[in-house]
């Protein structure tokens, strides 16, 4: 009974983490014609996702994943039943601990990186029209260096908080994949078919095509996945009970 509540939280906390990305991440790419200027200045087009915050969705987007964090971990309480019987899937089960317990920082990052390139985005918007006024005259004074540099030290800051994060967990899984497929736990070998790193590949591809709500689940992969293998667990459980 344990090990089925401990997978019923972690599919819990995959929907909370899928409803995160929605609200945080899940916004249509920028559109060069708009934002082509911004998006040089800056150096890259994640600040142009985030020229118009809505601050309750990011906030929220933010929250909901992060306090669902402790269902994710008990979790794996029925992953560590399963791979007991292998010392490569329970330190895969291990280094999913510690990529699950750093991506809350990482998730959570993007909140204030919107703020901050909000604040960058309107302080371009200041400079062009300053610019506009002076008829286009290149001395005119440049954007609000502080407001730009603010949005870079935040991008850096998520880029650094989430390599951790996504590598662990990516090293954890493929560990998992392993013992799978060794047939060293109660599951088929061909349950590793069904795990978050095999499945991530039709999964992206499946993104690139256009479907309803396009674009609020793109940036949900990885726990779309993540449901998808909780799902797969507890029906592959009910043929192979684990004890």
């Amino acid at each position: 009974m344990l090990v089925t509540w401990s997978i019923v939280a972690f599919l819990i906390s995959a929907l909370c983490w899928i409803l995160g990305d929605v609200l945080i991440v899940g916004f249509r790419r920028p559109d060069r014609h708009e934002h082509g200027e911004f998006i040089d200045l800056m150096g890259d087009d994640a600040y142009a996702f985030y020229t118009r915050v809505n601050e309750p969705r990011l906030r929220w987007g933010a929250l909901v994943a992060n306090y669902s964090i402790p269902l994710m971990l008990a979790g794996l309480y029925a992953h560590w039943v399963l791979l007991r019987g292998s010392p490569v899937g329970m330190a895969g089960a291990v280094l999913l601990g510690v990529g699950f317990s750093l991506s809350p920082l990482a998730h959570a990052s993007f909140y204030p990186l919107a703020l901050a390139s909000e604040r960058a985005h309107t302080a371009h918007q200041a400079y062009v029209a300053a610019r506009a006024a002076s008829s286009g005259k290149e001395d005119s004074e440049g954007p609000d260096p502080a407001a730009l540099e603010h949005a870079r030290r935040l991008y850096r800051f998520l880029m650094q908080a989430w390599g951790p994060a996504i590598g662990l967990t990516a090293l954890g899984w493929l560990l998992v994949c392993i013992a799978l497929g060794s047939g060293a736990t109660a599951f088929p070998r061909w349950s590793l078919l069904l795990t978050p790193p095999v499945q991530a590949l039709p999964w992206y591809a499946l993104t690139r095509l256009p479907y309803p709500g396009k674009p609020l689940l793109d940036g949900a992969l990885f726990n779309i996945v993540n449901l998808v293998w909780a799902i797969a667990f507890l029906v592959l459980m009910s043929h192979n009970p684990l004890t």
